[in-house]
């Protein structure tokens, strides 16, 4: 049986606590299996180097800087993708002009993408660029999608009554749009974060999340490692909220017009 989801509140906290708890017991008792530190740093030695990596003005910049580019490549990624969606909904001719740029966006490996752009491009953006590449296909297919999905019946609706282009964009399509813009934005953002930083890693750029994650890799150093990567994941969670509480205030605001 499915569990219940009229659970109380502080029961399902509790479940989560508890799942919490299970997963660092199991990890703190591997690492005392492994017996190394350089090859698995336990939770406790971690949380130190979460701290410690605080308390350094180099570790905000590297935040700064890596999450600049990644949201510079998401927007950049998402403003494209929208008025190209838009065309392609009502011109064939952009649709399959786009559809193999989609197709190939989707297929190629970040890697492959990578190396091409430590050609062509500096690594100082290298991560804006393959975040950019990798959120554009998904906003796209799922703003196309959701344009396809349209009421018909609405539209011929608004056309008998000639409304304006302005207002059947208010009024009928970003209401029907909102729910597949958000959904791809949302995974498109955590897509370009996981792709951003590997560029990083593989670029090394100076100053940013992926340097500081080759290092700790060079040096054997797992506690940093880890304590980098809760950071990344911190810095993901934190703009995935934040990006949901923009489109939430935005479709809010269509309701007031």
């Amino acid at each position: 049986m499915m569990p219940s989801t009229t659970r109380p509140e502080w029961k399902k906290g509790a479940y989560r606590l508890l799942a919490v708890a299970f997963w660092l017991l199991a990890w703190q008792l591997t690492a005392m299996a492994v017996g190394h530190e350089f090859l698995l740093a336990s939770p406790l030695q971690v949380f130190i180097s979460f701290v410690r990596l605080l308390t350094l003005p180099s570790s905000y910049l590297a935040f700064l800087n890596s999450t600049l580019r990644v949201l510079v490549g998401f927007f950049t990624a998402l403003c494209l993708a929208l008025l190209l969606a838009a065309g392609a909904s009502r011109s064939r001719l952009i649709h399959e002009l786009v559809s193999p740029l989609v197709a190939l966006a989707r297929s190629v490996p970040v890697t492959s993408f990578v190396i091409l752009a430590i050609i062509l491009v500096s690594t100082r953006w290298l991560s804006a660029l393959i975040a950019f590449v990798i959120a554009f296909p998904v906003i796209y297919s799922n703003v196309l999608e959701g344009l396809f999905a349209q009421d018909k019946a609405l539209l011929e609706v608004a056309a008998v009554f000639r409304v304006t282009p302005f207002r059947k964009l208010i009024y009928i399509t970003l209401p029907q749009l909102y729910s597949y813009l958000l959904s791809g934005a949302v995974t498109a953002l955590g897509l370009s974060w996981k792709s951003g930083i590997a560029a990083e890693v593989i670029g090394i750029p100076r100053g940013s999340i992926g340097e500081k994650l080759y290092s700790a890799k060079v040096n054997y150093n797992t506690a940093d490692l880890l304590a980098w990567t809760a950071f990344i994941v911190l810095l993901s969670l934190l703009t995935n909220k934040i990006l949901k509480a923009l489109f939430s205030r935005g479709r809010e605001a269509l309701t007031r017009l």
